[in-house]
């Protein structure tokens, strides 16, 4: 059985669809040598870790194009599950646009590797899965009208980007080849959330998702999610809950390295005179 690990996390009324034209709220959230480190939770085990890191592209001639890159390691003292997964992505961050796609994905002696290359001048996006192991090509497609969508990692920082806002976004998402939709619903709401890699409470917003499709890393993944993010302009995401075959898979920030970022902190006070607190 596949297990998944991630692939998650990450607006307006009526489920308007984001569309590359759209302006998205920056912030800060964008910070090349940005690295965060998630333990991954099922029940009482550690399924393993995520890393998301960003990565200014010098080799690219456009100043604002950043690598988004989300490495995934399945604990290595469980015997039942061995996953590693490579994916990156190159993206404008002016516009969230994709530019290319690349994945690499073990899942014990399977070893795939996908692409996405898109092609601005012919409105359309190419698609291809490969067999490590034997070279050869298992799926192929060209996606005509397909410019703009996000995957794995680019699905984390559109999510970050958009937390500050309220309502829901119907955000067009590619996974192996298959153009969906991820729905991100922000409702504004605000806590503080106990997390091990702080001393005191994080203040967070939090925001809740639909995945309207299947799969993304090694299999898994579908449905409803839920995550918090940060409550400041770097909009780190704190932790996620995911629904998987296995059931709930927690996702909660581990280390940081960020330049100049600590968690955001303080009591956040209602009318009543309280505060709202999420303890895991």
């Amino acid at each position: 059985m596949k297990h998944s690990l991630v692939l998650v996390i990450v607006a307006l009324a009526m489920c308007l669809p984001c569309r590359a034209q759209d302006a998205l709220p920056r912030g800060n959230v964008i910070r090349p040598g940005e690295v965060l480190r998630y333990k991954v939770r099922w029940t009482l085990f550690r399924l393993g870790t995520v890393t998301l890191k960003a990565v200014r592209d010098t080799g690219c001639a456009g100043a604002d194009d950043i690598r988004l890159v989300m490495i995934v390691e399945s604990n290595p003292d469980l015997s039942f599950i061995w996953i590693r997964e490579f994916n990156e992505c190159l993206v404008d961050t002016r516009t969230f646009a994709p530019t290319e796609f690349h994945a690499r994905h073990r899942n014990g002696e399977q070893y795939t590797e996908i692409w996405h290359q898109v092609d601005r001048q012919r409105h359309w996006t190419t698609f291809r899965l490969n067999d490590k192991n034997t070279g050869a090509l298992i799926a192929a497609d060209t996606l005509r009208g397909v410019e703009w969508f996000v995957e794995g990692p680019s699905l984390f920082f559109i999510t970050r980007c958009l937390s500050a806002t309220t309502g829901t976004r119907a955000v067009p998402t590619l996974v192996e080849g298959k153009l969906s939709t991820t729905d991100l619903c922000f409702g504004g709401e605000k806590m503080l959330m106990d997390v091990s890699a702080a001393a005191v409470p994080v203040r967070v917003r939090k925001f809740t998702g639909e995945a309207h499709w299947k799969g993304g890393t090694e299999a898994g993944l579908e449905g409803e999610f839920t995550g918090w993010i940060s409550d400041d302009d770097a909009a780190v995401p704190i932790a996620a809950e995911l629904k998987v075959l296995v059931g709930s898979v927690r996702l909660e920030l581990e280390s940081w390295t960020r330049d100049g970022w600590t968690p955001p902190t303080g009591e956040m006070y209602t009318q009543n005179g309280t505060y709202t607190r999420h303890s895991p």
